[in-house]
């Protein structure tokens, strides 16, 4: 019997179950080809929609997007790749796999014959597709953040704790460089000295929409609207909805954006995600303060602050997120930055560059800094004279990377569990995800990260 698939098995926690049964992912023998199913056609998807090649124990049999309008330009650029003499993108043009539009459809129909998921769609539509698939004993590598909100992360965080054979992770590609892993390391000895003061930044802004979209038009032939929405609240199709990084409906605006990567080594050098695991911890205070408060949109410009209680031997530290355009960074915000840069011993020549990423980090210890890049997979310290001969090139005892996404297609062979694992990437979305929802209420939150839940706040609990 062909099954049914209606809109409503998406939303709220009905989401989060339904799966056809399926074979398992553990089922292959080791030299078997891992079997992949592209699901979306955001950045994790794009990398092995053309670099797949490069992974010879890894198969592309499925592919699934919501909007059809975007699969021949993936299949003109097979057709491409094999015209320049490439025998695997040859054999994918010759034997296409099989496309569709709906995921629960996918893996219905061809559930036995798929090992793991590359998941590269919007936020709002990560854990209904990421929760059964691990459920089903498939491995799962999602974009970031985990989920649209608090609680699909602390959710899929949870699933894939229940089921430790399922390699997990997230589009993280800083924790892959050896330059990253050199700062951790850095940072964890202490070579700048205790850390009470990290800021973030990220010169975008958002777009602080004041109205929905207006009127109803046509849903346009090869996109599925009803998947696009998933669980989200039922509305008439208009393309501006579509717009990534607009909407709270659909997604957590820029710190859903580049958060992740921007924060990722403070977060993880400084140990933040051991609160998750203590009881008795005191809880993460934020706040927020915004152009405007807007419940629909991403407000222009937003300054986050986080208060983060101390773990084990870690003094407290304050971390600062600033976002805004770069004609309209927030009022102080770059004054700020640029004060705390020379304080720690920048000189005027460095200045402009160290701000001149699109975003970073700035990490503030008593004995000196580290201001990283967008991805924090390059860096600077501060003082340069006095961290000058200081190795910086590459990691010296933590494990060195083979690639983001190759750590990943091993942890699905048995082999370590990736850095961007869910265990962990669980914990910076929903420290993120707090900044989000602090832009949304006046006064300072109390959020107890063991529980998930707000102490002092029941509308925003």
């Amino acid at each position: 019997m062909t099954p049914t698939f209606r809109r409503r098995d998406l939303v709220g926690a009905a989401g989060l179950l339904i799966l056809p049964a399926a074979r398992t992912a553990f089922t292959y023998q080791a030299n078997e080809r891992l079997r992949l199913a592209l699901i979306g056609h955001m950045y994790n998807t794009g990398h092995f929609f053309t670099s797949a090649h490069t992974y010879e124990d890894v198969e592309i049999v499925a592919l699934c997007d919501d909007d059809q309008r975007r699969i021949p330009t993936v299949f003109r650029r097979w057709e491409e790749l094999a015209q320049q003499g490439s025998d695997y993108y040859r054999r994918l043009v010759e034997n296409r796999p099989p496309v569709y539009d709906d995921f629960r459809r996918m893996l219905a129909e061809r559930g036995d014959r798929i090992d793991g998921l590359v998941v590269s769609v919007f936020d709002h539509n990560h854990a209904v597709i990421c929760g059964p698939a691990i459920r089903a004993g498939k491995h799962v590598f999602s974009e970031r953040p985990l989920g649209l909100t608090i609680g699909e992360a602390r959710a899929l965080r949870e699933i894939a704790a229940r089921h430790p054979r399922v390699a997990t992770s997230i589009r993280n590609p800083g924790n892959a460089s050896p330059r990253f892993r050199r700062a951790v390391e850095l940072l964890r000895a202490g070579a700048i000295g205790p850390v009470r003061e990290v800021h973030v930044w990220f010169f975008r802004g958002g777009p602080d929409h004041r109205e929905p979209p207006q009127g109803e038009m046509p849903v346009p032939p090869g996109l599925n609207w009803e998947v696009w929405l998933g669980p989200a609240a039922w509305r008439p199709y208009h393309p501006a909805w579509m717009a990534y990084a607009h909407w709270r409906d659909f997604s957590n605006g820029g710190i859903g954006t580049f958060g992740p990567h921007a924060a990722n080594l403070a977060f993880m050098a400084l140990k933040v995600d051991q609160l998750w695991q203590e009881p008795a911890a005191a809880p993460i205070r934020v706040s927020a303060r915004t152009s405007r408060r807007n419940p629909l949109s991403f407000p222009r410009w937003e300054v986050v602050r986080w208060e983060v209680p101390a773990r084990g031997e870690l003094p407290p530290v304050t971390f600062t997120w600033h976002h805004g355009p770069p004609e309209e960074f927030p009022p102080g915000s770059r004054e700020l930055l640029l004060e705390r840069m020379r304080a720690a011993g920048a000189t005027a020549e460095q200045l402009p560059t160290l701000l001149d990423e699109t975003a970073g980090a700035l990490i503030l210890g008593s004995e000196g800094a580290i201001v990283a890049d967008d991805h924090n997979t390059a860096f600077t310290m501060l003082p340069e004279s006095k961290f000058r001969d200081l190795a910086q090139d590459r990691p010296e005892t933590l494990p060195p990377s083979r690639g983001h996404y190759r750590d990943w297609i091993d942890a699905c062979r048995g082999g370590p569990a990736p850095w961007a694992r869910f265990a962990y990437a669980g914990p910076l979305s929903e420290f993120l995800m707090l900044g989000n929802l602090a832009t949304q209420f006046e006064g300072e939150l109390e959020y107890d990260p063991h529980a998930g839940r707000i102490r002092n706040h029941a509308d925003a609990n």
